[in-house]
Order: C-alpha cells, then sequence, then structure tokens
C-alpha cells in the first residue's frame, strides 16, 4: 500500500507510522491547532480513476470510509475510542481518533497465556456494554478481536477500530452484507456473507473470552477453509472441559454467547454483560480459590490456634517490626516533543531516546532536557501525576555559526 509522501494529511502532521491495515494506514499525528496528539488513520483515494467516475473500487473506498466516519462519529462512550475529525485530503481520506497509549489485550492474553478468570469477564463486560451502545445506534463492528480492544494504562478497555463498521440502515437496498472480517472471531452469518445485527459482534465476543480464559482459540485450524468450516459446523468444547478450573457458571455464559445460531444468543449486549457483572459479584461474595484456603476454618483448630500464638510471642519479644505492604509504584507518562524533531531526550540523567517519543515513568518531578547538534539544549522540569500524560514541548534555539 502507497504511503503520503509528505509529512501532513490535511492538517496533521505525521510523526511516526503505528500500524497498517488491509484499509489502511494509522500514524500517530499532531493536530498544529490545539497541539493535540491523534491517531489518524489514512486510506487511498483510488486514483487509477478520473475524478467523477464511478468504478467499482472508487466506489468501494468511498463507501468504506463514508461507513466508517459515520459509524464512529455516531457513538460517544467511555469504551469506545472517540472519532475527532474526518475528510479527504488529496488522494486520501483520514479519520482523526483519540490516540491510546497502553497495548492491545491481544498483547495482554500473549504475555498472560491465559488470562485471570475476574480480570477477562471485566473487560468483556465493559466491551459488551459499549457495543450495546453501538448497536443501539444500528452500528455493527464486525470485527471484535483480541487486537481490537485497547488497554489503557489503568487496565480500563477500549474498542477501536470501527473501520469495517456499517449503519445497519445505511442502504435499505442492501440485503446481504460482505465477508469482512478476522477469520477465528467470525460469526456463522458472517462466515456465510449472511446480513448480520448486534449478536454477530456477541459471537466474536464470546470467542475472545473464551480464548483469554482458556488460553486456546475454539477454532483452531492451519487452513482457512478449514477454520471457517469449524465455525459453521462444529461446536468446541465449552471452557471449563478445556480449563477444569474456569467456573461452569463463567462456561455456560461464553457458550450462550457462541450460540450457533443468533438466537441462541444474547439478544442484547447489555443482557451479557448483565450476567457477566452478576458472575462477578457473585466470585467477589465467595472466598477465593485456587489453592488458598477458602476460611479460616480450613487450617483446623488447633493450626489456627498455634499461629495466633505464635504471632502473639513475636510481637510481643519485639523480634520484628512488622511493616506494611509496599503498594505498587504509581506511573504515568511523559510524552517528548520538539521543534525541530530528532532531538535527544536525557530523563533525569539517562538517555531514553529522540523526538518524539512517549516513556512511562514513576509518578513525581523528573529532570528533561534536549540536546541536537546545531542547537542550544532546552530543559524542563515537569511533574507527573499517576495515570496522566504530560506532553513536553520545547522549541529549540538553533545556534548561530561564527
Amino acid at each position: 500500500m502507497k504511503e503520503p509522501q509528505t509529512g501532513k494529511v490535511g492538517r496533521y502532521e505525521l510523526l511516526a507510522k503505528v500500524g497498517q491495515g488491509a484499509m489502511g494506514i494509522v500514524y500517530r499525528a499532531q493536530d498544529p491547532t490545539i497541539r493535540r496528539i491523534v491517531a489518524l488513520k489514512v486510506v487511498p483515494v483510488d486514483t487509477g480513476e478520473p475524478e467523477g467516475t464511478s468504478g467499482s473500487r472508487g466506489r468501494s473506498h468511498g463507501s468504506s470510509f463514508d461507513r466508517e466516519a459515520q459509524a464512529a462519529g455516531a457513538l460517544l462512550h467511555p469504551n469506545i475510542v472517540t472519532l475527532y475529525d474526518a475528510g479527504r485530503d488529496g488522494d486520501w481520506y483520514y479519520l482523526a481518533m483519540e490516540f491510546i497509549e497502553g497495548e492491545t489485550f491481544a498483547a495482554e492474553i500473549a504475555r498472560e497465556g491465559r488470562v485471570r478468570i475476574e480480570r477477562a469477564a471485566e473487560v468483556a463486560a465493559a466491551v459488551a456494554e459499549a457495543l450495546d451502545v453501538a448497536h443501539e445506534r444500528g452500528v455493527i463492528h464486525r470485527d471484535i478481536k483480541p487486537a481490537n480492544l485497547m488497554i489503557l494504562p489503568d487496565r480500563s478497555v477500549k474498542v477501536a477500530d470501527f473501520g469495517i463498521a456499517r449503519l445497519a440502515n445505511a442502504s435499505a437496498t442492501m440485503t446481504t452484507d460482505m465477508v469482512v472480517g478476522t477469520p477465528y472471531y467470525m460469526s456463522p452469518e458472517q462466515v456465510r456473507g449472511g446480513k448480520l445485527d448486534g449478536r454477530s459482534d456477541l459471537f466474536s465476543l464470546g470467542v475472545v473470552l473464551y480464548e483469554a480464559i482458556t488460553g486456546r482459540r475454539p477454532f483452531q485450524a492451519d487452513a482457512l477453509a478449514t477454520i471457517l468450516n469449524n465455525i459453521l459446523n462444529t461446536t468446541p468444547p465449552a471452557p471449563h472441559e478445556v480449563e477444569p478450573d474456569i467456573p461452569r457458571e463463567l462456561s455456560s455464559i461464553v457458550m450462550r454467547a457462541m450460540g450457533r445460531t443468533p438466537e441462541e444468543r444474547y439478544a442484547r449486549g447489555k443482557e451479557l454483560a448483565g450476567d457477566l457483572r452478576g458472575f462477578l459479584g457473585a466470585t467477589s461474595a465467595a472466598a477465593p480459590g485456587g489453592n488458598r484456603p477458602r476460611s479460616w476454618r480450613a487450617m483446623g483448630a488447633g493450626a489456627l490456634l498455634a499461629l495466633v500464638a505464635a504471632i502473639v510471642l513475636i510481637v510481643a519479644g519485639g523480634a520484628f517490626k512488622l511493616s506494611p505492604v509496599a503498594k505498587p509504584a504509581a506511573v504515568g507518562y511523559l510524552e517528548f516533543v520538539s521543534e525541530p524533531s530528532g532531538a535527544e531526550i536525557f530523563l533525569d540523567g539517562a538517555v531514553v531516546g529522540r523526538t518524539p517519543y512517549t516513556a512511562e515513568v514513576s509518578a513525581g518531578q523528573h529532570e528533561v532536557e534536549f540536546r541536537k547538534d546545531g542547537y542550544y539544549p532546552a530543559a524542563q522540569s515537569p511533574s507527573v501525576e499517576p495515570n496522566k500524560r504530560v506532553v513536553i514541548e520545547l522549541p529549540m534555539l538553533a545556534r548561530k555559526e561564527g
């Protein structure tokens, strides 16, 4: 796929390429008017056809862009990535969206192998609530997968990339949907190319939750044809049959979300979220599972009395001082921008990279200095709050020769 040849698209200054998909390229960019960092998705206009013609490729790209802008712009929810702006600049359509600091749920699954059950259920519940809002507005995502779920520094989640979404009522003449999406997470009706509603997204979310808690995809195969056949004609083993420590209540929720037909699934995202919240509430009310004791009674009366006596003797004798458990260090983010770019960044005396750059730092005050050949150094002492981002933007004064 071609890329923009200048450093700008629309009014946005391109800072770094951060991703590329089938339909477009995503850049970390800056709105120079308000100095806001955005994720800028650019989609090439089909330049192979003259302006004003109606070739199929031109219509396809244009209508896909219109769908994305219309769908994303209609949504406002704390668990959905915000769209700021959309437009066209020459050979490029562009979408300016909220820039997310963090990682994808796919990265979390890859790192953990199996995501903690309560954590996975919480992520899925938040996504289901966001999808319910989208579905209420006629928006179907059509590509729910771990890579499209962004995990923020505070561990909350946002649904990203409505790039292949469409408004359900956008075209009264359209009776079927193109087969668009990621094969492992497609619903049966999506594989068949049938008409979709929000229950297709809920099927995909069920697949994501299945993968997160078992560590494996329910429809796994080497060949694409086999994957699609399995989605259409097989029922995977329930999660608790794959991993016996998974509660049957959660396993049942996942399997209902993954019902073969839409009628077998949850009708609304809020219903799925409600069952997941109910499961989480029951889990938190119960004693912790795993290898930890379920109650003090489980230790036995004799062992319990011996433990209490030992603690009393140790504390009374002053042998040890009980210290509070250390809390995890609070972190925030520093975003470094210089004019011109490419300046070497010194953070608390150590080189961490070159501008533009973002670093995770401990909360508190830091010393920042930019250095670049031919320019005077520029310095600042920012204070960072937990889970907050501070932009350090320093103009650099060129040295005069002679």
